[in-house]
């Protein structure tokens, strides 16, 4: 039975190098400091490490349980995170509407990817990291949000790229692999259109597009590329020069995109864009004792109601008058008992049927049978989760994709919305009430669940799959369409319109000179007979 066990342990050791020496040398970007973009990259992250390969990650966040991975796992941390308060204070989304506004939130967004790219090339772990000599990556992950320096790794290392984007597919993303978005009926990603449009939605929809083109391309972009050309200096020594970013984007294999029918509109797409969503949706676990005493006690004449604004925003934060609204519309429902993510430690003073939690395992309380409404900013990652767990939404939409995703949802029947700015105590008591006794709410959660639920791949799978496919067929250069480098003017067959165009003035005219020097031999001819 010993020799079973040793050629046992031996075989596994085997197999175990094998994958290891199968594995690639992948650089992973995700500099953004959004946690809840983290959570997304830390669950492909995890699963590429379980599959053998060797990663670097230049990040805000450590990786959970990093050290079962040994040698294969690097972090280069971005400490301390950029700090977003610095200059959004925390009460201003609390108190404005502004943030509502398409062009008032692509200029924070566009400002918010330089500063935060500024931010992590000058952290000193990451200046470290790019001075050392003798790396080597055969493929790059970078998020394309607002950060496109990072790209130029993928030319330092010589290594193919492939983009995680977590907010949808955009405008840039598409031209990027050679389609121009159809504005007919594809909405900017910051509007709160569908995608029926009447004549000046359609207009302010171009308008917004054209702007955020521009913006990109003649302030943005040039940005990003002096930011390149300076941390990336040292490259132009030895390879002697850099590529544009915008050179790098149409070099891009693969974008790995949050996108699912349930929360956008019908699009077309490209091969090589490839939808993830749900991709950080994983089976529920057990949930810690108090949060699942406190959500099992629930009185059965209503059930619980969860309330979470997400990773940055804080519950905390929020001006007295506001709290004083929330506070007594618990009151006035002591058939539900409230959970609600609060980072303080100070506590209003609560009711009985309130818990208060720094950190809550949002999936896990979702699928907990007893959640009847989930109360949330419509951040897109809680929204997904929502939908898969089949619960209704209160919406208190704050900034960036919110309101459209709230918009989304509530068209499909799944809940409603209120403005934090101007909430009263008989608004958020109505709608809480209308959305959890009206059945409709609920049935329409189940169905949309069911939809998001009924996928040909796990999306987890779906994105180690393209993300290795990338590898093995090294950068994977045949998905990218010959339209990624053709002339506008080429793709829309313009000068095929203007060849015709031309032929037929040129076929128009001769056929009228023809014809006029018919009629003008034929008065000659009338003329010589009549005399």
């Amino acid at each position: 039975m010993k020799w079973i066990k040793v050629a046992l342990a031996t075989i596994i050791v085997i197999l175990g190098s094998i994958h290891h020496n199968d594995g690639a040398r992948i650089l992973l970007v995700s500099t953004f400091p959004g946690k809840s973009h983290w959570l997304t990259f830390e669950h492909i992250l995890g699963e590429l490490l379980d599959r053998g390969h060797e990663i670097t990650a230049i990040t805000n966040y450590p990786l959970k349980n990093s050290t079962r991975h040994g040698d294969r796992y690097r972090e280069v941390l971005i400490d301390p995170p950029f700090d977003f308060e610095a200059d959004l204070p925390m009460e201003s989304y609390y108190k404005t509407t502004a943030f509502s506004n398409p062009f008032f939130k692509l200029n924070i967004l566009l400002w918010l990817g330089l500063a935060t790219t500024e931010y992590a090339f000058e952290s000193p772990n990451v200046g470290s990291f790019m001075k050392e000599e003798g790396l080597g990556y055969e493929l790059v992950i970078a998020e394309q949000f607002a950060q496109e320096a990072f790209l130029m790794f993928g030319h330092k290392y010589r290594a193919s790229i492939v983009t995680i984007n977590t907010l949808g597919y955009t405008d840039y993303i598409d031209r990027s692999f050679g389609m121009i978005t159809p504005l007919s009926f594809v909405p900017h990603f910051f509007t709160e259109f569908t995608d029926e449009m009447n004549f000046f939605e359609r207009l302010y929809n171009v308008v917004l597009t054209v702007y955020d083109w521009a913006h990109r391309k003649f302030v943005f972009i040039p940005k990003q590329n002096a930011l390149a050309q300076k941390y990336f200096a040292s490259e132009v020594n030895e390879f002697g020069g850099l590529p544009s970013i915008e050179e790098l984007e149409l070099n891009v294999s693969v974008t790995l995109t949050n996108y699912h029918i349930i929360s956008f509109r019908p699009r077309p797409k490209m091969i090589g864009m490839v939808d993830i969503a749900g991709v950080h949706i994983r089976p529920a676990k057990e949930l810690p004792n108090n949060i699942k005493t406190f959500l099992d006690s629930s009185p059965p004449s209503g059930g619980a109601i969860y309330i979470n604004f997400g990773t940055f925003l804080r519950s905390s934060a929020m001006p007295p008058e506001t709290l004083q609204v929330f506070l007594e519309v618990f009151r006035r429902l002591p058939q539900y008992n409230f959970l609600w993510k609060w980072e303080s430690d100070q506590a209003p003073d609560l009711p009985p049927n309130v818990l208060l939690q720094k950190w809550i395992p949002q999936n896990d309380v979702l699928a907990h049978p007893k959640i009847k409404l989930f109360l949330t900013h419509g951040g897109i990652f809680g929204a997904q989760e929502s939908v898969y767990w089949g619960r209704p939404m209160l919406f208190v939409p704050f900034y960036g994709d919110q309101h459209g995703n709230a918009l989304k949802f509530q068209q499909e029947g799944i809940g409603l919305t209120i403005k934090i700015a101007n909430v009263t105590v008989a608004e958020l008591h109505g709608k809480i009430e209308q959305i959890v006794k009206n059945e409709s709410f609920q049935q329409n959660a189940d169905r949309l669940s069911s939809l998001f639920r009924d996928n040909p791949t796990d999306p987890l799978q779906e994105s180690v799959f393209w993300i290795e496919y990338v590898i093995r067929h090294r950068g994977a250069k045949h998905l990218k369409s010959a339209a990624v480098r053709m002339p506008w003017y080429r793709y829309l067959l313009l000068d095929l319109a203007a060849a015709t165009a031309v032929a037929i003035y040129v076929s128009i005219w001769l056929t009228k000179h023809a014809i006029g020097k018919v009629c003008k031999k034929s008065d000659k001819n009338l003329s010589k007979k009549r005399q």
